[in-house]
């Protein structure tokens, strides 16, 4: 639930916030970001109780409970855009304990490589791969849901040209908005699906309805330890 409030502040003057709730520790809690940033650029956090239909917003009186939620807040901004971080402060960020358990899961690939895949609409995406041996970490998907480690030139664009026209116009995109996965390093290649249409079934709601004629279509690649494409996609 994100709007605007207007909360009065202890000088009498009235700001402008922009809302963003958020579950933490069993808890529900509040980011507050002034309207007019250039005046007031101040972030912070406070408590949200849920009553009726409305939401009571009160300060945190624990110092060390603002400190965890603060925290939370600054791992999530900084997962959201990694690009300011280096390959390893990326790694450090990405196995720390600060890491939200319910927003990321880490997956074993083998050979001291991982998989962080990240919640986002509802699904689990491969967000991160993590290679523990060079302690490094690179971005695999955006929060866009569009892949960062493969190019253009990682396409064998004469057997995609075959698919349909939506299909070719979700590998030009880079778009991993459907299922895509790495299996398992094996001799330091790890083959990756990148599925392009999902089968029929996937449209399917609980009743039954929705569902197309669709047929999967899923292309695949080979990645080395850094994530970069050995095996074109094809």
């Amino acid at each position: 639930m994100d709007n605007i409030v207007e909360l009065k502040m202890t000088d009498g003057s009235i700001w402008q916030f922009e809302t963003y709730y958020f579950d933490f520790e069993n808890a529900t809690y509040c980011l507050l970001t002034p309207v007019e940033k250039d005046k007031h650029p101040e972030t912070f956090i406070m408590k949200a109780i849920k009553k009726d239909d409305s939401i009571l917003i009160n300060k945190i009186e624990d110092a060390e409970e603002c400190q965890r939620a603060t925290d939370y807040v600054q791992v999530l901004k900084k997962l959201a855009c990694p690009a300011n971080m280096t390959e390893t402060e990326l790694y450090e960020l990405l196995t720390s304990s600060k890491l939200p358990e319910n927003e990321y899961d880490t997956t074993d690939l083998g050979e001291g490589m991982a998989a962080v895949n990240e919640k986002m609409y509802g699904w689990w995406k491969l967000r991160f791969l993590i290679n523990h041996n060079t302690r490094q970490a690179w971005e695999f998907m955006d929060k866009n849901q569009r892949l960062c480690t493969i190019t253009h030139e990682d396409i064998d664009w004469e057997s995609v040209n075959e698919l349909p026209s939506n299909a070719i116009g979700r590998v030009e995109r880079l778009s991993a908005h459907f299922p895509t996965f790495i299996k398992r390093f094996r001799n330091g290649v790890a083959e990756v699906g990148w599925q392009l249409t999902p089968d029929g079934r996937y449209y399917m709601d609980e009743d039954g309805y929705g569902m197309t004629d669709d047929e999967e279509i899923t292309i695949y690649g080979k990645i080395d330890q850094q994530g970069k494409v050995v095996k074109k996609f094809r």
